[in-house]
């Protein structure tokens, strides 16, 4: 998504490689969210395998701000609006239980 070319880029941008890694990661963490998979285990490791290499990656030395929780969350809207793009499920703890709801139901969970 790197837009078209002589064209403006949005005011977040970030490199393709980098949107790659935060859906597979938003993609991973969706499906753990849900039921618990029969490989959770590996899935988690690979989350956080993902999150390692997000956070080390080279664009946040390039930014004048550089890596922040507000760029990561940048990040994941951007990455959520490019093509091939999902959303993130929202986790709640219902009763007692955890939950995984989509974005615009969680306020009606609360």
């Amino acid at each position: 998504m790197t837009g078209e070319p002589g064209g403006s880029r949005p005011a977040a941008w970030f490199p393709d490689d980098l949107v790659v890694l935060q859906q597979q990661w938003t993609r991973i963490f969706n499906r753990l969210a849900g039921d618990t998979p029969a490989d959770g285990h590996a899935l988690r490791m690979e989350l956080l395998g993902l999150s390692f290499r997000m956070d080390g990656h080279q664009h946040w030395a390039t930014t004048e701000a550089g890596w922040s929780r507000a760029a990561r969350r940048e990040l994941q809207d951007y990455a959520t609006a490019a093509p091939g793009g999902e959303e993130q499920l929202v986790t709640l703890c219902v009763g007692g239980r955890i939950i995984a709801v989509p974005p615009g139901e969680a306020a009606s969970w609360r």
